[in-house]
């Protein structure tokens, strides 16, 4: 099928014309006009919409750690978040925080069992409820348990157990049981020197197709103590990282977008919530056993961070998909668009901070003779990643931004030199504030790199797409942020194709001028179905399924198509246009936003006769991609024919094509 319709789309395009007004490309491949940045085209990562927790990350058990709680309102009963006692005896089921697991995650839960006494504990998962999907498990696949059990005396006496199970929601097995009693076959855990808490772990295999609970059968006499809960698909990526994994396909949509880099772990994340004691830091991310021993803390977008994808397995999965990793640290200030509790840190303390972020450096980049590089070989990686830059705050701005940024980039610059830091110029593309921090910035900071957001309606795109043609060619950009915003339709802004058009019309300007450009990447990259925060979203997923919106097929068909150098290249007509080339390929890209197709010659000097090759993306103007139809808008191959240097297409009305010229 999808060879026919190359075939038809071949002879539509080198059929008659419509009678619209014909445009010509002219390129001229000898006139090389400037290298075209390696690095233009990546991702960004933060845990919004449950994009980490609930998504990438692989665990399928929510509030494993019994730590939930609600940011705004925090009550007891928020640790139950997700777990439900369904039916219990002689038993009494309390969380509690006394002599726990470890100080980072101390809340567990306590069963007091009397003679005879059982109670049976489930967990419904991400999904919510059976309803929406329970926990996702699919026949004869199998699923990796962990889970922290202490018996109290009396319980190893009189042989209690924790038997563990995948059920449905009125408790019939749809796996194995693993059964789990004192002095069984735990693994020890460095965490729990007195060896009161003991680390057990099965492999569960469903037996149907179903969202299901994680059942905890709780029986015998004597008191039982239950932490750090946790099932991930046997199939997931990253098995041997300390977090345990991240969600196959996931990391696949990922990985083939081809991105040069990835930031992470923020965003607003990486700043805290309204308190400092809830700021990212890195070190509680970072764990040389398992993720039990890492400091859960409440998400500014809700919910809460497990740490489960930590600095490790972001450098990891950074290995994983071929990208650079761009870490983002907070420059010691909580948001500065949010009514915060806490001052930013005092000169004073930011020279103590400083110190975190070399050891952050030093933790990506040392050899085994230091601390931190140490830790990373213990964690499973003797060799040094590949860190190059280090971004110091996220859409900051002022004078108590770029005096502290000072202080930690001159710390960075005198240790790491070859670690290039990046500047915020703030959350805007226009106005008084980004012109201020680039008079701050040009000032203080010209050999950094700058990191502009915005967010913007679609058709600011294309009417700004020479925005970079009179930058100063001297200090650098990474447009850090960016997303085109439809209007709103029901409760989200759609992710159409006229918004993935405008991206890309703008992504013209933006390898016209990858001199000055060096790095972008659209925002946000994740969301879950029924979990969402914000819109619109790269990529969109629930338990089971993934789609890729139009804006995705954009990412990904520039970052295919992106060459070595940007050679000069002219239209007489209104597309909107860019050309580079590579040692043996030139790539012509060019968009239609209009809603008339588009007669196109292009001219392409020194071309000899050839089968033209590319792709093209086309539709309907408010068409977006869903689960019921994955595959509505999506990129599909183009042929045509050059003869005596030229190419005679036909753009469709709202359409991305690109032509593959080889040399």
């Amino acid at each position: 099928m999808k060879k026919l319709l190359s075939l038809l789309l071949a002879a539509m395009l080198t059929a008659g014309f419509s009678s619209a007004q014909a445009d010509t490309l002219t390129v001229h491949p000898d006139q090389a006009l400037h290298e075209v940045s390696p690095t233009l085209y990546g991702i960004f990562l933060e845990d919004i919409n449950c994009a980490v927790d609930g998504g990438l990350y692989a665990e399928l058990i929510k509030n494993r750690s019994f730590e939930n709680e609600n940011l705004w309102n925090p009550q007891h009963a928020d640790h139950w978040e997700a777990w439900r006692v369904s039916k219990w005896n002689q038993a009494k089921l309390t969380l509690e925080n006394a002599e726990p697991l470890n100080e980072k995650n101390p809340t567990y839960l306590h069963i007091a069992l009397e003679e005879g006494g059982w109670a049976t504990v489930s967990n419904q998962g991400f999904g919510g409820n059976l309803l929406r999907g329970g926990v996702p498990i699919q026949a004869g696949e199998t699923y990796d348990l962990t889970l922290y059990i202490r018996f109290s005396e009396e319980a190893a006496r009189n042989d209690s157990a924790v038997t563990v199970c995948l059920s449905d929601a009125a408790g019939n097995a749809l796996s194995n049981e693993a059964v789990f009693q004192w002095g069984e076959n735990p693994l020890e855990t460095w965490m729990n020197p007195d060896k009161s808490w003991w680390r057990y772990q099965a492999v569960l295999t469903a037996t149907e197709n179903a969202g299901a609970l994680l059942k905890l059968q709780i029986a015998g006499q004597g008191a039982i103590d239950v932490d750090m809960v946790s099932l991930m698909p046997g199939d997931r990526i990253g098995k041997e990282w300390p977090g345990g994994g991240m969600r196959k396909d996931l990391v696949e949509a990922l990985r083939e977008l081809h991105p040069k880099f990835l930031r992470f772990p923020g965003g607003c994340v990486v700043e805290g919530t309204y308190v400092r004691s809830d700021a990212y830091n890195w070190k509680d991310s970072v764990s040389i056993g398992d993720a039990a021993d890492r400091r859960e803390i409440p998400n500014t977008w809700g919910g809460m961070l497990t740490m489960g994808v930590g600095f490790y397995e972001y450098f990891c999965l950074c290995e994983e998909i071929g990208a650079l990793p761009v870490p983002v640290v907070h420059a010691g200030l909580l948001c500065q668009a949010r009514d915060v509790k806490d001052p930013p840190l005092t000169m004073a303390e930011m020279q103590e901070y400083a110190q975190d972020i070399l050891d952050l450096i030093e933790f990506a980049t040392g050899g085994e003779n230091t601390e931190w590089g140490l830790l990373r070989a213990w964690m499973g990686h003797p060799e040094p990643f590949d860190l190059r830059y280090i971004a110091i705050g996220n859409e900051n701005w002022g004078a108590a931004y770029f005096s502290r940024y000072e202080v930690l980039a001159k710390a960075v610059k005198e240790k790491f030199p070859d670690i290039t830091c990046i500047v915020s110029a703030g959350p805007v593309a226009e106005g008084g504030l980004i012109q201020d921090s680039w008079n701050n910035i040009r000032r203080r900071f010209p050999n950094d790199l700058v990191d502009e957001h915005y967010y913007m309606d679609s058709g600011w795109f294309p009417a700004h797409v020479n925005r970079y043609d009179k930058y100063p060619r001297t200090t650098k950009v990474f447009l850090g942020e960016y997303a085109a915003h439809e209007p709103v339709q029901g409760n989200r802004r759609p992710n159409n194709l006229y918004a993935a058009l405008c991206e890309a019309a703008y992504l013209t300007g933006i390898e016209r001028n990858s001199d000055v450009v060096v790095m972008s990447c659209y925002a946000p990259l994740l969301s879950r179905e029924g979990e969402v925060d914000w819109t619109p979203d790269l990529i969109w997923f629930n338990d089971s399924t993934v789609y890729k919106t139009p804006s995705y097929y954009v990412q990904q068909m520039f970052t295919q198509a992106c060459g070595t150098e940007l050679i000069a290249s002219e239209t007489d007509g209104d597309l909107f246009q860019a050309v580079t080339r590579t040692e043996t390929e030139v790539q012509v890209k060019a968009v239609n936003l209009s809603d008339q197709p588009v007669p196109l010659t292009v001219i392409v000097s020194g071309a000899e006769n050839q089968t033209v090759r590319g792709q093209m993306l086309t539709g309907e103007k408010n068409h977006v991609n869903s689960f019921a139809r994955p595959d509505k808008i999506v990129p599909t191959e183009i042929v045509c024919e050059c003869a005596d240097e030229k190419t005679a297409i036909e753009l469709p009305p709202f359409s991305l094509v690109i032509l593959r010229y080889s040399f």
